[in-house]
């Protein structure tokens, strides 16, 4: 039996690394005597796949995972026994079984919606934002692979939500992710910071999801196999 859940990484955990998140999931699913199933060879490992890296620094409402399972267990139960031993900020939302044949998460997921809040009243959100669609060319330094080289955003950047908060904004930017151009949070921030937007005004940034994106359609990757 093969499975993908989605679960929440709540703001106390917004410095795991993707790693730490791995091992935790591990020692749960250990703790909760789950059926899982383990690799082959002279180390095996559980069958676990984690999907798109999380940025050490942001918390999650919705990251996801591939299990295979050696055994049939309904799935509301393996929710509420892994739920049981995880720690406090973290826990899984959902969980559906896939089929063998199911695509891995990071062969899929190629857009991610990344959240920031700004705890301002005077600062013209809904202007700013808009003039950052209008442009044909959004350039900032590469924080990737190809360090500092320049790098063209503006195509991977397919909408941005703006809604007003009591005090402040929050603006929700669905952008590309993995190939063939991957829109880092880290760069979203050096490129609102260099059209005006100060650092000092987000006061959170986090991710809202992964998604499988085919215009003018995101579905999360649980919604895709369903």
């Amino acid at each position: 039996m093969r499975l993908r859940a989605c679960y929440r990484l709540g703001p106390d955990l917004r410095f795991l690394s993707n790693l730490d998140t791995m091992h935790l999931l591990e020692r749960a699913l250990r703790r909760a005597d789950l059926p899982y199933a383990l690799s082959q060879g002279f180390n095996p490992h559980i069958r676990l796949s984690m999907g798109t890296v999380l940025p050490v620094g942001l918390w999650s409402e919705a990251e996801y995972f591939d299990l295979e399972l050696a055994e049939e267990i309904p799935l509301r139960e393996f929710i509420q026994r892994l739920n049981a031993v995880l720690p406090p900020d973290i826990y899984v939302r959902q969980a559906v079984e896939i089929g063998p044949d199911t695509p891995a998460l990071m062969n899929s997921v190629n857009a991610a919606a990344y959240t920031l809040v700004l705890d301002e009243t005077d600062f013209p959100a809904a202007e700013f934002f808009a003039g950052l669609l209008v442009e044909q060319h959004l350039i900032v330094k590469s924080r990737g692979k190809k360090k500092d080289l320049d790098k063209d955003l503006r195509s991977g950047i397919y909408r941005i939500d703006i809604e007003e908060q009591r005090p402040g904004w929050t603006s929700t930017l669905w952008v590309a992710a993995g190939e063939p151009l991957n829109v880092r949070y880290d760069e979203l921030v050096d490129l609102l910071e260099a059209r005006g937007l100060a650092r000092k005004r987000i006061k959170d940034v986090y991710r809202q999801g992964n998604y499988i994106y085919r215009a003018p359609v995101f579905a999360s990757p649980i919604e895709k196999v369903k």
